[in-house]
């Protein structure tokens, strides 16, 4: 048996993930994805769940720092043990450090020098134009300003609805480049993680969300991919 049969016959049990807004209605289940990814081997379902540690934090102990949620998070994305994946998880903790820094300006609060707060490449770039709406990288990342300005304007959903479809297509932009093996199945489950939260999504939910973002400086996404392995 090929080593990419497997996944193959798992992918091709798996339903077609429509983008967020098209569909009222999750084409699987949570119940149905955590049984077919019971398909995979006890060390697929380890990097998964390394996955979703670098990726939700709300598991964590609360009274972990910022520091040490940080170093939990860059271990976790070691674990993961894919080239593939491992800059598209990335983005996303990068997305969140965006996230982040826009809820310390609106509460006026810069990072302290050598005071770690954020992942990625763009922690520096963000320090020294940290009073710019889109911190000198909006020719990048055009929806960094469209952010600033809901939470400006105190626009919970609209906020909650840019920053699923921003995760969406990021993964819209890798998704052709990837092959039919575990990377694949990762990706899977991350769209469906999107689509939950948007089909999930309410103004209420968005509101507690909100008040979550503005709050603490480092927060997790409120949907966590833990259960399903």
């Amino acid at each position: 048996m090929a080593v990419a049969e497997p996944y193959t016959m798992l992918l091709a049990s798996l339903p077609h993930l429509p983008a967020p807004g098209s569909v009222k209605q999750l084409p699987i289940s949570r119940l149905q994805l955590k049984n077919r990814l019971k398909w995979l081997t006890p060390e697929d379902q380890r990097r998964l769940h390394a996955m979703d540690i670098a990726l939700h934090w709300a598991h964590l102990s609360v009274d972990l720092s910022d520091a040490q949620m940080l170093q939990r998070a860059q271990g976790a994305l070691e674990q993961i043990g894919s080239a593939f994946l491992y800059p598209i998880v990335l983005e996303r903790l990068e997305m969140r450090t965006f996230a982040a820094a826009l809820r310390r300006r609106r509460r006026n609060q810069p990072p302290r020098p050598d005071e770690p707060w954020g992942v990625g490449r763009f922690v520096r770039q963000i320090e020294t134009h940290f009073h710019e709406p889109a911190f000198g990288l909006g020719h990048l990342y055009p929806w960094i300003a469209q952010a600033h300005q809901h939470l400006q304007d105190n626009e919970p959903m609209a906020l909650e609805n840019l920053l699923i479809m921003e995760s969406w297509k990021q993964l819209n932009r890798v998704d052709d480049r990837h092959g039919f093996g575990f990377d694949a199945v990762a990706l899977y489950t991350l769209r469906w993680e999107i689509l939950h939260r948007f089909i999930h999504r309410d103004t209420e939910k968005a509101l507690t969300h909100f008040d979550t973002l503005v709050s603490h400086a480092l927060e997790a996404s409120p949907v966590s991919l833990e259960a399903l392995t």
